[in-house]
């Protein structure tokens, strides 16, 4: 049965993508009675996937499809604006970088280059960790509206999955404004042992951050090296939101 739903809707949507339609024509256009189709109307509707006029009794698409194309968009372009940072990144330091979303209560890695020396951290496309867990997730974290933090870290579970992986909110509540008074997050074991990391955020042309860029190293590196790593994250992630429009720094 949800499957069929599921079908229903598509079709539904496809049907409305080559016009405006009322009942009766949307009925015959996609084989389905008039009570049936009434009922998933209802619930697209309600979540804003369809809408209808009331003066001319037309349904039409709704705006969370232009929300959701946008976004897409957003993320395609995203990588291909940040794919010549990563690998001017890559290039100077030979270390581990990537680039990361926020897919809900997590950092998701859409992109990554491994290092190229033989004592290195190694990233994958796919992988995900919360978005406290890390420089990665923590770029983006903090940047978010207070109201979001705090509803973040309500739900969230604090569990310890490195020797550094921050479980006090009190400690992490303070690591987020740290990080967004510096502009860049770091960390030091929290989501990997004997390793440390740093990352930028990502903002688009509402200003609003929504991804990270990010390198990730071997406790060996000094610090030296590790503060390069920091400049070249932080340098990388303005470049990128100017590409995507943002203003802001």
């Amino acid at each position: 049965m949800m499957v069929r739903a599921v079908d229903r809707s598509l079709a539904i949507m496809e049907a409305l993508k080559e016009d405006v339609q009322g009942l009766s024509q949307l009925s015959r256009r996609i084989n389905l009675s008039k009570a049936t189709l009434l009922r998933i109307l209802s619930t697209l509707i309600k979540h804003g996937y369809v809408v209808y006029n009331k003066e001319t009794k037309t349904y039409d698409l709704g705006i969370q499809l232009l929300k959701m194309g946008m976004t897409v968009s957003e993320r395609l372009d995203l990588k291909k604006v940040a794919y010549p940072y990563l690998t001017h990144i890559w290039n100077m330091s030979e270390e581990t970088v990537y680039l990361n979303i926020r897919n809900g209560d997590e950092r998701l890695c859409v992109d990554c280059l491994n290092g190229k020396k033989s004592v290195r951290v190694v990233a994958y496309t796919g992988h995900s960790s919360p978005l406290h867990v890390a420089a990665s997730g923590k770029a983006i974290l903090a940047f978010l509206d207070q109201h979001e933090i705090e509803d973040y870290l309500k739900r969230v579970k604090f569990e310890k999955v490195a020797p550094g992986t921050i479980t006090d909110i009190d400690k992490l509540r303070d690591n987020l404004a740290k990080t967004l008074e510096q502009g860049y997050a770091t960390s030091f074991e929290e989501r990997l042992p004997d390793a440390k990391g740093a990352s930028g955020p990502i903002r688009d042309i509402t200003g609003q951050v929504i991804a990270s860029i990010s390198i990730t190293v071997p406790n060996s590196r000094t610090d030296d090296e590790f503060a390069l790593y920091i400049r070249l994250v932080t340098e990388a992630a303005r470049e990128i939101s100017k590409k995507l429009g943002s203003s802001r720094q």
